[in-house]
């Protein structure tokens, strides 16, 4: 990684009426990420299947990590391979979380980096290559992450100005059981 960054992840738990209640957009995924150049390219990005659905879930334990760079200011292309690192990091916590509660949705954020090159199977219609690790994003699901953030965590989501990284990067994902 080019960048020394502090960590800290924090966990709230919910019920999934009350998180879906609260932090839904109430708008067709497809209005959201109809434009997005991963639409219908990769297995984590709508449209998705209804398996793929949480709220038929009681709970949902939201995780939050605050990436903090320890230098201000760095060009916006540092920003994919610090998430990915930290990604790398908080996946296998949060299927480790996932089996410990016999809950089937840890949902990560970002694009899922288990293809070679990025090059998700779905873009030729290939089923998923990785279908035990594949999640979609609670933002693909069409839930409002700036408000869970805001209302559960007290944290803002920041986004990068003129090139250059916000003070710190937030990753949202969660463990429905």
């Amino acid at each position: 990684m080019n960048a020394d960054v502090s960590v800290r992840t924090l966990r709230a738990t919910l019920p999934m009426e009350e998180f879906a209640q609260r932090f839904s957009l109430n708008i067709p995924v497809e209005q959201l990420c109809g434009a997005c150049p991963n639409y219908g390219r990769r297995w984590a990005c709508p449209p998705l299947s209804p398996a793929d659905a949480i709220t038929h879930f009681s709970t949902i334990e939201v995780w939050v990590t605050q990436i903090t760079p320890a230098q201000a200011d760095l060009p916006l292309s540092e920003a994919y391979p610090i998430i990915t690192e930290q990604r790398a990091a908080i996946e296998p916590l949060m299927l480790a979380r996932e089996a410990e509660l016999h809950g089937r949705a840890a949902l990560f954020t970002g694009l899922c980096p288990h293809c070679p090159n990025q090059q998700c199977a779905r873009i030729s219609g290939a089923p998923c290559r990785h279908p035990e690790l594949v999640r979609p994003s609670l933002e693909a699901l069409g839930f409002n992450l700036s408000e869970v953030t805001r209302q559960l965590f007290n944290i803002d989501m920041l986004w990068g100005r003129q090139g250059r990284l916000p003070r710190y990067l937030t990753l949202v994902g969660a463990v429905c059981y």
